[in-house]
């Protein structure tokens, strides 16, 4: 350890780590999530069968009314004749992205986010990155990835409720 003129050792910095991103996986994730909510005519929160088939057209996949039945089926865990964003995403595969390290690390930021988002509740990728730099997790260029792979209006901002909700499906 070096020892400045004052005589004392200095002690090392904090450095950020390097977060390790799929952001392309993080993309597909968000506009999968996108896509569910509007489909989700009624905003509960589930999606039905017809939903679903929209859904799937809009990802270019168009299925007969009979397959997204038995998709829906299939996927449904819950056996209550629709389907979660969670349900959605486990049929799409989206949990073997491996992306359950970037959403701990969202979730452990969700409590200062909430703090520092403006009175409308949105967060530009500045405000994140300032967040997740001194809590020493990444860079502003890896924030900024994040906010664009999450931020399906293209603003260059995010509310605190799509950040809390991708964290929570991470």
């Amino acid at each position: 350890m070096a020892t400045p003129a004052g005589g004392r050792p200095s002690q090392p910095q904090p450095q950020a780590q390097q977060l390790s991103v799929d952001f392309e996986a993080l993309s597909y994730i968000s506009s999968l999530v996108e896509a569910f909510q509007a489909f989700d005519s009624d905003n509960d929160g589930l999606v039905t069968a017809p939903e679903l088939r929209g859904l799937l057209a809009s990802l270019g996949l168009d299925k007969p009314e009979h397959e997204v039945r038995d998709m829906l089926a299939r996927a449904d865990a819950d056996r209550d004749g629709k389907l979660s964003v969670e349900e959605i995403l486990d049929v799409m595969n989206a949990g073997q992205l491996g992306l359950g390290a970037l959403g701990a690390l969202l979730q452990s930021a969700v409590p200062a986010l909430e703090s520092a988002a403006g009175p409308d509740g949105v967060l530009g990728a500045d405000e994140l990155a300032r967040l997740l730099s001194v809590m020493g997790t990444a860079s502003v260029e890896d924030c900024m990835e994040i906010i664009a792979c999450m931020d399906g209006d293209g603003d260059g901002a995010i509310s605190v409720e799509e950040f809390r909700l991708m964290a929570q499906l991470l």
